[in-house]
């Protein structure tokens, strides 16, 4: 290849490298508009998105195709989110109850930043599809259990499966709950249920969502979680 074909080429990659970057930019702009748009009126249209983001209407649809590509579109971002809340501690604790405790605190932010959104999306795209926005936690949650109830930790009157699809649909109703402010904090009550749904004794409950909160500030490289 000549030098000016290798300068050609050079070029025309870094113009894609450019755009690319660009797409990217205006895709993770509409998705924070439409949180933020959705959030505040259900019935926001593509216009109002659009407008929100500060780009046109056009942009929009070259990235999501219709409303309902777009309310999935902020459900995988939430999804993506979960990934990387469980991923920040690495391995859990080994002990099941503080591991609980730990993965329910990690994952709590993520799902207060969709909270208003995830009720409305359960309208628009059913319960199936925010139940499958847990998949990410519920192996590792399931997988924990199972240890507890094999090391006597947890109670054994349901099979991990069932508690864990348990605590999934309690998720739900305390994001309503926060929804509405009778829960405020920063997912210590989530917690809390986790460990309860477990067998754990509330008040004991209590003193591992401490130490597990303790846990997370001494084990994450910032020190506290990511909101």
């Amino acid at each position: 290849m000549t030098h000016s074909g290798t300068v050609v080429s050079g070029t025309a990659e870094s113009g894609g490298r450019q755009r690319r970057s660009q797409a990217a930019a205006n895709r993770n702009r509409i998705i924070e508009a439409a949180i933020t748009a959705f959030a505040a009126d259900p019935d926001a249209s593509m216009d109002d998105v659009a407008k929100a983001a500060g780009v046109v209407r056009r942009t929009v649809y070259a990235h999501f195709d219709s409303r309902e590509a777009l309310i999935n579109g902020i459900v995988d971002e939430a999804s993506t989110d979960l990934v990387a809340a469980l991923s920040q501690a690495g391995e859990p604790p080994e002990r099941p109850d503080l591991a609980t405790a730990v993965l329910a605190l990690l994952s709590w932010p993520v799902g207060d930043r969709f909270r208003m959104l995830l009720s409305f999306a359960r309208k628009e795209l059913g319960e199936q599809r925010i139940l499958d926005l847990m998949e990410p936690a519920r192996a590792v949650s399931i997988s924990v259990v199972e240890r507890g109830q094999r090391d006597g930790t947890f109670s054994t009157y349901l099979p991990a499966e069932t508690l864990v699809a348990m605590t999934e649909a309690i998720t739900i109703t305390l994001f309503d709950q926060a929804n509405t402010g009778l829960i405020t904090d920063s997912g210590e009550s989530f917690a809390a249920v986790c460990l309860v749904i477990a067998g754990i004794t509330p008040d004991r409950s209590a003193e591992i969502v401490a130490e597990a909160s303790e846990w997370i500030r001494e084990s994450l490289p910032s020190g506290r979680r990511e909101d």
